[in-house]
């Protein structure tokens, strides 16, 4: 086996994710269908999108696809990366008859059935879809939801809780504020006749025009009443003129020097880019760099971006730090160079 035969399973990964047919000769097809994302609810796991792949045998036809990529890739004529092809698909074949399991790297296992036909395994370790790219299963936590009747009860209870905080300091003031309120209303209680019955203001800052008088109290000799109205309290004039005073004092501006001392934004550097103009996956990073000097030679500010966590090598048409330039950048490559180009998120 030459060194083109080696290289064909990761020819066929690269093809597959911009193809959704990739068709090899002598051997079979393989079909490429978009499933949508999905909860598994058994496994509490959210599943993005995914290319679903199924092996044709009937799809034999050579395309001229898989050669033409070889030929491409591995700089050899034509006819010698069809004859490696054939010659790599004889080996399977016979393999598969004498029972044994084909596996190719990345994208599935072929076995023969009992029926005679082969069967492929898909390695769903890597998705093919591209407008999935980067996105990764979700766990989600399973959570207990309590009945309607049960929050009620909770926010009510809670609703009648007072706070932890500063609670000693407002009993304390509710217990100076009540306690002679209490006395008083007590006292009267004990003390008025039946049928007697008076109104008292208690707002310190109004006062009444005209004298109410008070209800005979029942004579008592050993009991001195002492009763003081409200204006006893407070002087009408000292406490407009406080509240006055109050009201006239100049407000604080702000001064115009601080302002001045508040720190610049921060700027945004090229290492911030977080959108990214994908023009394409490879696995072998003499394959990209090929590929980036040709994004170069035609104008693009391509870049090769960190592999992926599938040991991928994306080059990108161009980066960016703000999403409205990516979409424009996309537009740009999709329009100039690939309609295959795609916009990926993230470092």
């Amino acid at each position: 086996m030459n060194v083109a035969e080696l290289h064909i399973p990761s020819v066929i990964a690269e093809l597959l994710y911009a193809h959704n047919c990739v068709i090899i000769p002598g051997f079979g097809g393989l079909v490429g269908n978009r499933v949508a994302a999905h909860l598994d609810s058994n496994k509490n796991t959210f599943y993005p999108p995914y290319k679903k792949l199924v092996f044709n045998s009937h799809l034999q036809m050579n395309d001229g696809l898989l050669a033409t990529a070889l030929s491409t890739q591995k700089q050899v004529p034509y006819n010698e990366a069809s004859a490696a092809v054939d010659a790599l698909v004889k080996s399977w074949n016979s393999r598969l008859q004498k029972g044994q399991e084909i596996t190719l790297n990345e994208i599935g296992k072929f076995k023969k059935s009992k029926d005679n036909s082969i069967a492929f395994h898909q390695d769903f370790s890597v998705n093919y879809l591209a407008e999935a790219f980067g996105m990764q299963a979700i766990h989600v936590a399973a959570t207990q939801r309590g009945s309607i009747k049960e929050k009620i009860s909770r926010q009510i209870i809670d609703s009648t809780i007072p706070s932890a905080k500063n609670t000693s300091t407002w009993m304390k003031v509710a217990a100076v504020i009540a306690a002679p309120i209490a006395a008083t209303a007590l006292f009267f209680a004990m003390n008025l006749p039946h049928n007697a019955s008076t109104e008292l203001n208690w707002n310190p800052f109004t006062w009444s025009t005209s004298e109410q008088a008070l209800p005979a109290l029942p004579a008592d000799p050993d009991v001195t009443i002492t009763i003081m109205r409200p204006e006893d309290f407070f002087n009408k004039e000292e406490v407009l003129k406080i509240y006055t005073e109050k009201l006239t004092e100049p407000k604080m501006e702000l001064s115009t020097s601080v302002v001045k001392e508040l720190p610049s934004e921060k700027t945004t550097t090229l290492a911030e880019n977080h959108y990214h103009v994908i023009a394409g996956c490879f696995a072998e990073e003499q394959n990209a760099a090929l590929f980036l000097a040709e994004l170069k030679a035609i104008g693009f500010a391509a870049e090769i971006l960190p592999k992926t966590p599938n040991a991928l090598i994306r080059v990108t048409y161009g980066s960016y730090n703000n999403k409205l330039d990516a979409l424009k950048g996309l537009a740009s490559a999709r329009l100039k160079h690939s309609p295959n180009a795609w916009m990926s998120e993230g470092n």
